[in-house]
């Protein structure tokens, strides 16, 4: 079966690189594997062969979805969409080791991650392939929007580059094949207001922050001053939960 550009579909084919895909993740001993886009099955049957418990294919592609019906049996499979995939459809798995993983379309990545890393069901350390330059994003030295708030929720590791003869057809651009874990922290702040408070602070990188925050108001002001005189890649997660706790009003 050919792959369909309309649903990002670049097929994984290096044999010997799913297999150490594999055992790193069978290594963190979980005791659900949800896979998201398994296409062919190229990971799931290796998966399959050596993972005893529950195994669910969430793939969106009909045709697809029917072949690993008959490929493995014994997984649950869905014929669906994962960004419109109900989690309370795993309710039955709650308080199990959850694991997810999945060469992710390069277009949507982030956004199944993020809808993954905010669920209640992100319990333990998921994997995923995707593009080498969101990869480094998430884990980037200077803060950019997307690193800031996924450390809300997980801690990242880029663990190893892939390149594009691992996959057919072959796409333009380097993969990585990344670690998300749950973090331990525990915030006490309003997560999505203070999601809302950074997209304004990340408005306009190459200006200061006392310009892109011009319509709040704060306490403190010889500590605040010193974060406004820098530009939003330079300010840390704390900094950024200093700046929003310090919020005094805003002006409309």
């Amino acid at each position: 079966m050919k792959a369909k550009k309309s649903l990002g579909q670049n097929f994984f084919v290096n044999q010997n690189l799913a297999k150490s895909i594999v055992e790193i993740i069978l290594r963190t001993e979980p005791e659900v594997i949800v896979e998201i886009g398994p296409g062919r099955g190229y990971f799931s049957q290796l998966i399959n062969k050596d993972f005893s418990k529950d195994l669910l294919l969430l793939e969106k592609d009909t045709a697809l979805a029917n072949d690993l019906q008959i490929l493995i049996p014994k997984a649950e499979i869905k014929n669906i969409d994962f960004l419109d995939w109900d989690f309370e459809e795993i309710a039955k798995y709650k308080g199990k080791k959850i694991l997810f993983f999945g060469s992710l379309p390069y277009n949507v990545s982030k956004k199944i991650i993020r809808k993954i890393i905010e669920s209640d069901y992100f319990n333990s350390d998921c994997f995923f392939i995707i593009q080498k330059e969101v990869a480094e994003k998430y884990v980037e030295k200077e803060a950019n929007i997307l690193s800031v708030t996924t450390q809300l929720y997980a801690n990242v590791k880029k663990e190893f580059d892939i390149s594009p003869s691992s996959f057919n057809p072959r796409p333009k651009v380097n993969s990585s094949f990344s670690r998300f874990t749950p973090t331990q922290r525990v915030f006490d702040i309003d997560k999505r207001e203070f999601i809302s408070f950074l997209k304004i602070a990340f408005i306009q990188p190459r200006k200061t922050l006392r310009n892109n925050l011009r319509n709040f108001t704060f306490r403190g002001a010889e500590a605040i001053e010193e974060l406004l005189s820098k530009r939003a890649q330079h300010l840390s997660l704390d900094d950024y939960i200093f700046l929003f706790s310090q919020i005094d009003r805003v002006l409309v």
